[in-house]
Formats: C-alpha cells, structure tokens, sequence
C-alpha cells in the first residue's frame, strides 16, 4: 500500500507522519506461527515515498523477507526484533504489537555493474596528487584546502608531509561520505568537505587543530574510541550522541561511525580515520515515533473528556526531551444548568462569556508565575499580558501561534529552564494549539507546548507535533460528538416547546400588525407596493394604483416583472430591468428614477404635456437561506420637481448663452469702434502735418493751399467724416436694440410709395453695388399691381431700415461669388402671406415680444399685407448655419464675420422690426440662390387724409448702422456722398449711367437693372519718398510692412508712415505677409524690411496663426533671423493682448493710436532687435 489511508486505522496516525520522513521505511506484518520459517511470507502494509522512490523496490522488499527470516527464527516473538539492525546491516527493526517497521539504517543504493573482465586503468600518482603539484582544475574546497595556514598547526606545511599521510589526506578528500583523520600525537583534525555542514560553527577554527577542541562537548565519550584506534583496534558505534555548535545553538545530533587505526610505513600506528554518517534524523525521529504510537493506542480506550486530558499530559510527561514543559487549558462557559434549561436560543450559549481554565501542566507547576488558573477569552484584543494575551490571540484566530525568544513574542515567564527535561536548558520557542472537535467549531481546550531549545523547529519535529495535536484534535472529537447531539436534541426539544407557546401570540399580533398597517397604507401619501421574488404582486394601496395608472384587477393580473415593464417609457425598460436584476439576483436594495410611457404624461399648468416621472425605493426580504422571497418599496410622483428641473436647467443654459453672446458682442463691436477712431485720430495728424509742412500762417485770409495738399487735406477730412458716420451707425444699431428690449420703439405712420422706397435704398448703395461688379434688379410682382396699390400708410422708416439691413446683407455675400446677381420683389395682399410663393417658411413670433404696430388705429382704408423678396447668388447657407439666422448676436457661420464683417445684429433687428409691424421673416436657399422674405401690413391711403397723418405724433428717426454704410473692399474704400447727392440727378459711375428713381420726377420701372462694369481689385506695394528724408536726421529709414484689411487704415496709415520718412509697403492679410517676408531680406532676398505692423481680424489668414508661423518658420531656419513684429490690433481686453504676446508678438499697440507716437516705438523695437 503506498497511501495512509489504505492501512488499517490504528496505523493511519503513524504512516501519516512516515510519509513525511525522509528516510526510506515500510511496515510488515507479523507472519502466521504456523508457517515454516524457510515458506514464511511477511506481508508488505505500508511503503513511505523515501521508500517507493529506491531503485528496483521489489528487489528491496524481497531482500527485506530474507532479512527478516535469517533474523527472526521460528521459536523467538517478534519483539525480539525491536531495535535490532538486520543481517545485512542495511534496516533496523521497531515492533508495535504484531506489526514490524523497518527503517533503512544506511544509504540504500543500487548495486553498481559490476567492471567488465580483463578491463582495468591504472592512472599515475602524480596525476592525482594536487598536495604536491598544483592544478588548475582544483574543486573549491580542494583549493581551500591548499591554500590553508598548515604551517600555523602541528602538521607544519604540507611539502613536509610525509607519503602516508598525504596518501590518506587525497583518498579521504575524494570520498564522497564524511570522512575524518585524527593524526599524530597531538592529534590534529583532518576532514574532507562532506563533514563541514555537521561541524556547522566551528569549521574551519578546528583545522589541523586538537581534535579535543572539536568535540569538547563530549570529549570524555570520544576519548575511548580515539585511544581504541591509536591501540589498532577498530572500533564500530551507532547513533552516538554529539552535540554540535550549528544554527546558532547546539544542536541534538547523533552520528554512527567506525573508527579504523592508520598505520605509518614502520606497522605503528599514527592516527585514527573515522567513517561518518550522522543519524539525527533516525534517532530523534523514532523517538517521536514511539511518543505519537503511545498517544494513539491511550486514547482508544477513552469515553470522556475528562479522561482525555490527563492520558495527554502523561504522554507529553514521558517525552522528556521533546517536551520540556506543556500547560493545558479547557475553554469553558461559566454558566449554570437552571440558565440552560430557561434558554430558548440555540445561539445563546455562543453568546455566553468564555473562560481558559487550567487542566494541569508537565515540566512547571501550577503554581509558576507564567501559568495562570483561569482567564477570560474575548474576540478582541486581551487586556493581560503574557500567556493570556498569546492564548487569547490562539483562541480568536483558531491557528497554531509560535512565540519566539528571538523575536521577543515569547513571555519571559515562558522562556524557562526546566531541569531533567529538555537537555536542562532554557527554552527559546513555545507553540501555542488550539485543539478542535471540528473544522469551524470553537476550540475545546488550549494547548502550550515549550520546545526542545536543541532542535530546529521544522521538518521532522514540526510533523511530530502536528501529528501530535491531530491525533488529540480526532480524540476529542469522537468523545464529543455524541454529547454534542445530545445537548443539540434537548435543546431542540426547548425551542419547539416555546415556539408552540408563542406561535398564537405572533399570529394574533400578526393579524393586528398587518390590520394597522393597512390603515397606514391607506392613508400614505406614498406608493407602497409588495412583489415575490418572480415578479407577482402581493399588495399595492392606492396612492400606488393611482401613480401608476391602474387599477387593483389589472395590477393583480400581473405574472412577472415584463407586466410592468409595459407600462415603463421606452428609454428607461432597461434600467427597469437593471434595477429588478439587482433587487432579485444581488438581493442589494435601490433607488431609481423612472417614467412613464407618453400614453401615461400629465399635463403641466401650462397646458402642455409633461412625462411622468416617478422615484421608487425598494429593497429585497432575504430568507435564511439566501434567496429573495419578497420585494417591498415606495413610489413618490416627482413629475413636477423634474419639469421644475428641466426649467431651471434650460434658463440658465439660456442665460449662460446670453451671457457668451453679449461678451462677443462687446468685444466685436469693440473692435468695431476703435478700428474708425484710429483712423480718426490719425487722419488728424494727417491735417495737421500737412498745414504745418506749408510753412505759410493759418490767419492769412489770402493763403493759397498747395493743390496736393488741399487734396491730401480733403481725403483726411473725408475719412473722418466716414468713420464717425460708421461709429454712429453702430451705435444707432445698440440704441435700437436697447429700445427694443425696453419695448420704447413705437411705429410712427407716414404716406409712402413703396416702389420709391426701395428705389431709394438701392441709389443709395449705387456706388457699392458697382465696385462689386453686382446687376442689380426691382420687381414689381403682379400682385401689386391686381390691387392697384400706391400710396399706403405705414412706418416707412422702419420699412427701409429692414430692407437695407438684407440688401447690405446680399451685396457683403455676393460680392466675392462669380455669378453677382441681386433681385428684390415687391408685392401685395389680402390675406397674410404663407411664404410659399418664395419657397419658404415664415419663422414663428417671439412670445415674449408681441405685435404693437397700432395698424388699426391710423387713418386710412382697407389693410394689406406688402410682402417684399430679397435674392441674391451669394455663398448660401447649410441647415446649421439657418438656424442660427434672426438669433441675437448670431451669425451664419463664425467664418463670415472675418470675411465678410457684420455684428451679427442686422437680421435680429430686422426680425424684430418686421414683427412690430404685424409680420413675420423667413429665409431659404437651394440652387445657388438665397431669398430672405418678409412681410408688414399696411393700410391703404385715401386722398383728403393728410390732415390726419401729419396730426400723429413725428417719428424720431433712428438710422440703422446699414442706412449709409461704410464699404470695406479689396478695390478700395470710396467717398461716399450725403443723401441728396445719392437722389439727385444722374451721374455716370464705372462707365454706366445710374437712373434717378426719385418718385416726384417720374413713374416706376417695373424691372430696373443696377448693374455695373466688373472690375478686379488688386492690392499693391507702394514704396513713395518721404517727404522728409529721415537720414537729415541721421536716422536710418525705417522699411514698415502694413498688414491690414481694413483699406480705410491702411491708406491712412500709409500716408502718414510715409510722411514721418519711412518706407512702407501694404499686405491685406496674412498670407500676403508671408509671401513678402520671402521676398525680403529676412530670407536671403533683396527688399529691405525693419519691421511689420500685423493686425489681428484678417480674412483668409489671421494675425495670430500669422505670427505663429513667422516664429515656426525662424526656428525652422527658413527665416534667417528674428522679424520684429507690432500687433496693431482694436482687441484691447487684457486676455486678448496677452494671447497676442504669447503667440510671438514684439509687442502690441491697441487702437486708436497716433503715428508720431508709434513710430518712437518701432524704432526702439528694431534697435533692440539689431542690438
């Protein structure tokens, strides 16, 4: 049998602790007395691994028959075998009743092949000998050996060695068994390296040494066999006892060995050759052996506990060595038997305090100071000190516990010498065992064992003792099994009988409980529901009937958890059904927010539709056992929390919105204002340079003016007169914003023509409309004419501020596309206008801002609704881009404002406008055209009325910051004349005659066309002589590069560079800034260049991705060196001037600012640059 389980059961305890030994072992069985001895067959119970692992283990085993049959003849017992080494000498013998264990007594091997015959090798001495020739290939230990101080010891250097001795010294060190040699009269101590591990601590101080030194532990034992072999006698002892020096302390060791007399070339002997082997493991091992047998066959015979614990102390008693002392405490609970017979808990005992009460102890008596009567246990940390403290610890955690001197866990009291026991010497290691009935159960008593202070805590001895503590641990547990199902039965027996008792109390308070709270329920202002754990309903009240919108029967005819799923909103079944696996599978309680399908929504206070939302709490009823068998909760009606939610959330989403367009505005229109002042304030300078620079007195009455510096003169005026009207008309686009949010705009009635109007607005950008190259066309829809309308009365300022407002709209877009066509429709009705004729959809009136166009109040006949359309073949638009149309502060597309301006008030206001007239505007685009289109209503006018016309209030007129607009294009800006210019008489422009439309002079055209002849603007480099030479001030001109696209500034700043004598040249954007610096001298050309003036909002490349890729481009090598740049920029938020610094900008200059101020600056820069 090779496994511990397959002996017999009074063998299982020691060939479980056999499987762990090392040493080869097996157990027979003692053969029938009725057999021959020459036929007797000693039957084979158990092999230990050591054993199976043998070469050829039948062959051993049938040796081991032989053995025992030659050993053991027919008329002696079998325990005469006991400790007796069999013939052979290979396995000693150990008896216990009639079964026999043999332990391998030495190394068993297999028998090597034998040589073949006639085959020898014979190898010179001198090749083997490394004492006197040194060899390259010498083992580690040989070389120490060598090297070592021989000359120090009694054996002097090895070159005086004589030939025996050298002899003995090569055999013996390549012998693989531990061999020793006592040698010469002071007996020095040889050794080969297979005896250093058993001479631990005191190789290599005893080397050549007296071997007195070596073994003065047990010298008087030594002596004997030493002096034997000196005699010549050969002298054989097993398992002697010799203490080592080793793992730091001295160690219980035994060896067997054989000591031969060496003889010199004379026949006397000089020393004495030990062969070793040590046999620790033997002796120790079978001394336990015996300890673990005596346990087991003791406690066989045992029915009680209290007959179990005095048969362990004498065990423990007997094994003297191994147990230098042992203190044994039960766990008990203080509690009387009339307590017990009253409780109705399984539990309470559990419960109960428990308490370590001293049994009796081995080697200490009960009265030591480290030995305590009795101590309570807790389930927390112990209040004592020493054993109560390790053995509540043992307790709590239900391990062995080691208590350690080395590592100062071991209680002084504990740490003891305990004489006759334990070699006599103080204990340094103490295991502390709690001893289970069963796995899981609570210890049943405490055991404290002082181990042996000269063997090594591991291995063997570890084994033993847990052997020790299993079979105590199995003992303990068969005594208490049956009392245990005794106390467990009665027990059982008390509880039935006070269930019985209280089972009609519990029902009746049942009964009253759920009476009560279905009163509660009832009256609940929350939902309350009760579920099985399959998703059947067992209860609901009826503010939960009335949430869900059911009834009883339908909720009842519910069968699992999909019937309410169906009543669940589509975008939340499935965090339904999450929280339901929760509930039922991780039986983990939720709160969840649901709502109902849209059949189900409420109406809010408003009168519109709003969802249902309801929050439910629940949580599942855990059984005993684990499984769900209920689910319970609340239901609360939210619906309003969350529309107030969704409220709250969607006007501050409006008001951070609000917030973000406002700061753009301010900023854009920021922009917007300084970018004229500068140029105002510039075009001043300009002035007054240039009546300086005639050097004739101002007061002169008859002073004549230069003729280029009366025109230079008049330019600057110009200029300034353009930039206030543009800053005029952007804050007249604030001022009717602000009217409009303070609802104070008030329509203001007034006899118009409106064919004449629209005439007026279009002579009134002629000149834009022709640097455009745009055809510009007025159509009168048939409409108009069917109705036969002429004069009518209606607010016609604010009418032509809405159509200025798109067609500045159209010609900004359609100026840059190929095809420049704008058409504007005029026509009339009855009935409001759908849109549909122009293909759109009218956009839907603000609710917060309602019709006040007081139609019915003027004077005048039957209403009409004047629906005019505008065209235009510019860019288009995308879906994305039309729904941000007629939006406060909105533009089509971020991109436009670069390229094309605009604040991004126009069409708000024009919605605005349109809608307190009674109207509405819309848009539309598709097939390269876009139309905007809107609507006002209007009353006809009767002839005899004018009385009452002028009698209605004056309107104070507002004109829109597109009534007389400022043109900022690549071909140049113009001079743009006053109003009665634009509608006097006709002027030819750009080759083609501009017809005059004013109403008073001559009828209508029904298609008139505004065209003008194409022209390409192109932008230049301009390089003019100044008109003072700065090197007559021994300055060095400066080469200035203009990167403007704002044709206004840069004109004017041009001019006056040029005057304070700097070289200038124009770029309109940034590309054109980069193509110049290559061209210069900054990247190996011929243009001089000293530095760059870049403003920040251009078309097609900005200042700041300008200057970035100026810097890119210096560390990439392609620039040779650093380009001094100024930001000239109307952006003067900190934020803004610091993004221009960090982006690569010299320095920055905010608008407005004067030329004799910055020219200072540059030189400066450039000084500091070329510095």
């Amino acid at each position: 049998m090779d496994t511990a389980n397959e002996v017999p059961a009074d063998l299982r305890a020691i060939a479980a602790y056999l499987s762990l030994d090392n040493s080869p072992t097996t157990i027979v069985t003692h053969p029938s007395r009725d057999q021959q001895q020459s036929e007797r067959d000693w039957r084979v119970l158990y092999s230990n691994p050591a054993f199976q692992k043998l070469p050829d283990v039948a062959h051993q085993l049938d040796d081991i028959r032989h053995a025992l049959n030659r050993s053991l003849p027919v008329d002696r017992p079998l325990t005469a075998l006991h400790g007796e080494v069999l013939e052979g000498g290979l396995w000693r013998a150990r008896v216990s009743d009639d079964y026999c264990i043999l332990i391998a007594e030495a190394r068993v091997e297999q028998v090597p092949p034998t040589v073949k015959d006639g085959t020898s090798h014979t190898s010179k001495a001198a090749d083997l000998d490394w004492i006197q020739s040194d060899r390259p290939d010498l083992s580690p230990w040989n070389k120490f050996f060598r090297d070592y101080d021989w000359a120090s010891t009694s054996l002097g250097p090895m070159s005086s060695w004589s030939e025996v001795l050298r002899l003995y010294v090569l055999s013996m060190m390549s012998n693989p068994q531990p061999r020793l040699l006592v040698w010469g009269e002071d007996m020095a101590l040889i050794y080969n390296e297979q005896v250093v591990p058993l001479l631990g601590a005191k190789h290599p101080s005893c080397l050549g040494q007296n071997v007195k030194h070596a073994f003065a532990e047990s010298w008087s034992e030594i002596v004997p066999v030493v002096e034997t072999a000196y005699g010549g006698e050969v002298k054989s002892v097993n398992c002697f006892p010799l203490p080592i020096l080793r793992h730091g302390f001295l160690e219980e060791c035994y060896f067997s060995f054989t000591a031969l007399p060496v003889v010199d070339g004379d026949g006397r002997s000089c020393g004495m050759l030990s062969e070793l082997t040590e046999s620790t493991t033997l002796v120790t091992a079978e001394r336990r052996r015996y300890t673990v047998n005596q346990l087991g066959t003791q406690l066989n015979r045992l029915n009680t506990l209290a007959e179990l614990w005095p048969v362990v102390l004498a065990q423990m008693d007997a094994a003297e060595l191994d147990v230098p002392y042992a203190i044994l405490y039960t766990v008990n609970t203080e509690i009387t038997e009339t307590v017990a017979s009253e409780t109705t808990s399984i539990d309470s005992r559990a419960a109960l305090p428990k308490y370590a009460q001293l049994v009796g102890t081995v080697g200490v008596p009960g009265d030591h100071s480290g030995v305590l009567k009795s101590f309570p246990l807790s389930d927390t940390k112990a209040d004592g000190q020493g054993i109560w403290q390790a053995c509540n610890d043992a307790w709590n955690s239900g391990e062995l516990l080691v208590l350690s001197s080395e590592k100062e866990t071991l209680p002084p009291a504990l740490a003891i010498a305990v004489p006759d026991r334990g070699f006599g010497e103080q204990v340094k290691i103490a295991t502390i065992s709690p001893i289970k009935a069963m796995a899981g159960s609570e210890p049943l008593a405490i055991l404290v064992w002082g181990l042996n202070p000269r063997s090594v805590f591991g291995g063997e001895y570890q084994v033993f003792r847990t052997v020790f503590v299993d079979i105590l641990a199995k003992a303990a547990a068969l005594i208490q099994l049956p009392h245990e199902q005794q106390r467990a039965q009665k027990i059982a027996e008390d509880v039935n009988h006070a269930l019985a008792q209280q089972l009609r109390l519990t029902t009746l308070k049942a009964e009253r409980s759920e009476a009560r709270f279905k009163r509660l329920a009832d009256v609940s202002p929350t939902g309350m529901f009760l579920f099985d754990a399959s998703g059947l309903p067992l209860y609901a009240n009826e503010q939960c009937l009335e949430m869900l919108k059911i009834t009883e029967a339908e909720y009842l005819a519910i069968r699992d958890s999909d019937g309410l799923a169906q009543r669940v909103h589509e975008e939340d079944v499935d965090e339904y059904r999450e929280v339901w696996t929760t509930m039922t599978e991780r039986k983990m309680p939720i709160t969840a927010e649901f709502r109902l399908r849209p059949s189900l929504q409420v109406n809010t206070q408003n009168g519109t539709e709003s969802d249902t939302w309801l929050s439910v709490t629940a949580f599942p009823e855990i059984e005993s056992d684990g499984t769900v068998s209920s689910m319970q909760g609340w239901l609360t009606d939210i619906s309003h929390r969350k529309f107030n939610e969704k409220l709250l959330a969607q006007r501050l989403e409006d008001a951070l919105e609000n917030k973000r367009q406002t700061e753009n505005f301010m900023d854009m229109h920021s922009h917007e204002i300084r970018n004229p002042l500068s140029a105002i304030l510039q075009s001043a300078d300009s002035i007054e340079t240039l009546l300086s620079s005639i050097e004739l007195p101002l007061h002169d009455e008859n002073m004549v003016v230069p003729t280029h510096v009366g025109e230079d003169i008049m330019d600057a005026v110009q200029t300034i007169i353009l930039c206030a009207q543009h800053q005029k008309r952007i804050v007249d686009d604030i001022l009717t914003l602000s009217k409009l949010d303070a609802s104070l705009l008030v329509m203001s009635p007034d006899k118009v023509q409106v064919p004449s109007l629209v005439t007026k607005a279009l002579k009134m950008y002629e000149a834009e409309i022709g640097r455009a190259g745009i055809d510009a066309q007025l159509c009168i829809e048939p409409t108009y004419d069917e109705l036969d309308v002429n004069w009518v009365v209606l607010d016609s300022s604010r009418l032509l501020q809405v159509i200025i407002n798109l067609l500045t709209n159209s010609i900004k877009f359609t100026q840059y596309s190929e095809e420049r066509k704008i058409k504007i429709c005029i026509g009339a009705s009855y009935q409001k206008p759908t849109g549909k004729h122009h293909g759109i959809s009218f956009i839907e009136p603000q609710q917060i801002r309602t019709s006040r166009s007081p139609v019915q109040e003027w004077p005048g006949g039957e209403d009409l609704y004047l629906q005019f359309a505008v065209y235009d073949t510019g860019r288009g638009l995308g879906e994305d881009e039309m729904k941000l149309l007629f939006q406060r502060f909105r533009q089509a597309s971020p991109k436009t404002y670069k390229q094309y301006g605009g604040s991004g008030l126009g069409l708000y206001i024009s919605r605005e406008l349109c809608e307190l007239q009674g109207g509405q505007i819309g848009v539309s685009c598709g097939n390269g055209k876009t139309v905007f289109t809107f609507f006002v209503k209007a009353k006809r006018w009767l002839p005899g009325e004018e009385e009452d016309i002028a009698a209605l209030p004056v309107p104070v007129r507002y004109a829109s910051a597109s009534s007389s607009p400022v043109v900022y294009s690549k071909g140049g800006s113009t001079t743009l004349n006053d109003e009665a210019d634009q509608l006097g008489t006709p002027r030819e422009e750009n080759g083609n005659m501009i017809e005059n439309f004013h109403p008073r002079q001559q009828p209508f055209a029904r298609q008139q066309s505004f065209g003008a002849a194409n022209q390409m603007p192109v932008f230049y480099t301009s390089q003019v002589k100044a008109r003072k030479d700065s090197s007559e001030n021994g300055q060095k001109a400066l080469h200035v590069l203009i990167v403007e696209d704002n044709l206004i500034n840069q004109k004017v700043m041009s001019q006056q560079l040029r005057r304070a004598g700097c070289t200038v040249h124009v770029a309109n954007h940034g590309i054109e800034c980069l193509n110049f610096l290559e061209s210069s001298t900054y990247c190996s050309s011929t243009t001089p260049l000293s530095v760059v003036l870049l403003d920040l909002e251009m078309p097609e490349m900005d200042g700041l991705t300008c200057i970035r890729e100026i810097r890119r481009r210096e560390a990439a090598g392609s620039i040779i060196s650093h380009v001094p740049v100024i930001a000239v920029t109307a952006n003067a938020r900190s934020e803004q001037i610091n993004n221009a610094i960090e982006a690569g900008m010299d320095q920055v200059v905010t608008k407005p600012f004067r030329i004799p101020e910055l020219v200072p600056q540059m030189e400066r820069l450039v000084a500091e640059v070329g510095g």
